[in-house]
């Protein structure tokens, strides 16, 4: 038992002192040094935490698929044409939705993929209605049965008829 506890410690030291000090530049592998020459010359000064997701980083392009790989990079260019107002509000929208319970992100997933499914002519309405969409949005009432609003963007009063009025 002793054995295996000072095994486990001394596999873990490296990961500790990188934890700790970070990882010096010639410590890398030659491929990690290959994939990471652009940070080569700030290496030393950037944060542990920043290192360690650079080797994570690094480690997930060795893994991709040449057809991953081109994806990535297109993904990356696109990233850096957006503006910075643009950068900023994709990452509020991330940090929300990681915000969220495991339901709902789950949820929202499942109305995405019911969106990629629908056909490119219907995906393009509801983007133009949203877009059009009045300030408090469509909704005045819970989403109806299937989660997706009616073709026309416009929901339909909640039961009992407007806000405060019953049906006569």
């Amino acid at each position: 038992m002793n054995r295996l506890l000072v095994l486990v410690v001394l596999s873990l030291l490296p990961l500790w002192a990188l934890a700790q000090d970070g990882l010096a530049w010639d410590q890398l592998s030659d491929e990690q040094r290959q994939l990471l020459a652009p940070f080569e010359q700030n290496w030393g000064g950037l944060p542990p935490k920043r290192q360690r997701d650079l080797l994570r980083g690094a480690e997930r392009w060795q893994r991709m698929s040449p057809d991953e790989r081109t994806q990535a990079q297109q993904r990356a260019q696109e990233w850096r044409e957006r503006s910075p107002e643009q950068q900023a509000q994709i990452r509020e929208r991330f940090e929300r939705f990681r915000d969220l319970d495991p339901d709902e992100q789950r949820a929202l997933r499942d109305r995405f993929s019911d969106f990629q499914r629908m056909p490119e002519e219907r995906r393009r309405q509801l983007r133009e209605q949203f877009r059009n969409r009045p300030p408090g949005g469509f909704r005045q009432g819970p989403p109806p049965p299937g989660g997706m609003p009616p073709p026309d963007g416009v929901m339909p009063p909640p039961p009992g008829g407007p806000a405060g009025k019953s049906p006569r």
